[in-house]
């Protein structure tokens, strides 16, 4: 069931990815005028990434029977009052377990960066996984403890997946970041969005006016050996369709041998590509469209790509 005023972009597994030469020279052309700003931002991001006490980078889980070898990517939008910006992310490789939280921008008119809510969020959020039994991640109530101790002002959404010793995958989310699981390069499932109206997303916080854990929808799928899970924020999905990943899956993915630090980082770049693009069509201008309003061009936000390969012993 689609809950009202939610849209999803159609996807249609029959449609030609066209010739890759095309495909690579389209994707060339629209990274040559941002690649020294991308760079820039990206020694940025993993200087911030390196500082922020919350696993990011490549690993591998140390389950018995199923790991998810994962890498993280962030991209925080320029604000020199907000370094860090509102994105948070985790990677727990014991627990084959990453989450993403993006704060709530609208609290900056009252003088909070909801980036903090987000980040303690995260750390609880990790903080809990790591109490739970190894190989079996209880995502419901993970997410309740995290909230409970989470005590900054703000607010943001939440995204977690982990995957058990039994192939399952198991994910949670609360709001408009969310997860993909690709298999052999072609969309298999994704996360719906939650939101209240067009860009008012479910949100998890300590006002009043907030959501809860018990608002969050839970995901269970039986996955595959190199199945691909991409989790991120709404900077990402707001910027990319669809059918662009299944082609980038297609060109840095061949046989199911791509390296999760690359596809993560060039997913993430081609996001920060479109979100700066004044003249592009992007899934956020869709749906803007869809919700009877007109917009042009990329949107600007934090992005975080988080991609994980599922690996069965």
């Amino acid at each position: 069931m689609v809950a009202k005023g939610i849209y999803f972009p159609n996807i249609d597994p029959k449609n030609p990815l066209g010739e890759v030469d095309k495909l690579i020279y389209d994707i060339s052309r629209i990274l040559k005028k941002k690649i020294i700003a991308v760079w820039a931002r990206r020694k940025k991001a993993k200087m911030i990434m390196k500082n922020r006490c919350i696993d990011s980078g490549k690993v591998e889980s140390k389950n018995n029977n199923v790991n998810m070898v994962a890498s993280g990517f962030y991209i925080p939008k320029s604000n020199p009052e907000k370094p860090l910006g509102e994105d948070a992310h985790f990677i727990c490789e014991e627990e084959s377990t990453m989450g993403v939280a993006d704060g709530v921008g609208g609290w900056a008119k009252h003088g909070i960066d909801a980036g903090e809510y987000a980040r303690e969020l995260m750390l609880n959020v990790q903080n809990a996984v790591k109490q739970e039994p190894e190989g079996y991640v209880n995502l419901k109530r993970v997410l309740d403890e995290a909230y409970l101790q989470t005590k900054a002002n703000g607010s943001s959404t939440a995204s977690i997946v982990t995957v058990d010793n039994d192939q399952v995958f198991h994910g949670i989310n609360v709001g408009d970041s969310g997860f993909m699981i690709f298999r052999n390069n072609k969309l298999l499932y994704r996360s719906m969005i939650q939101q209240h109206r067009f860009n008012r997303p479910y949100q998890l916080g300590n006002d009043k006016r907030s959501d809860t854990p018990k608002s969050a929808q839970e995901y269970r799928l039986k996955v595959q050996d190199g199945d691909i899970v991409i989790l991120g924020s709404d900077g990402l999905w707001d910027n990319v369709f669809v059918s662009e990943i299944e082609k980038t899956l297609m060109l840095r993915n061949v046989d199911g041998k791509g390296d999760v630090h690359d596809l993560a980082s060039f997913i993430g770049q081609l996001a920060f590509s479109f979100s700066m693009d004044g003249k592009t069509f992007c899934p956020f201008a869709e749906a803007a469209k869809h919700a009877g309003q007109e917009r042009v061009g990329g949107k600007v936000d934090d992005i975080t790509v988080l991609v994980g390969r599922i690996v069965v012993q």
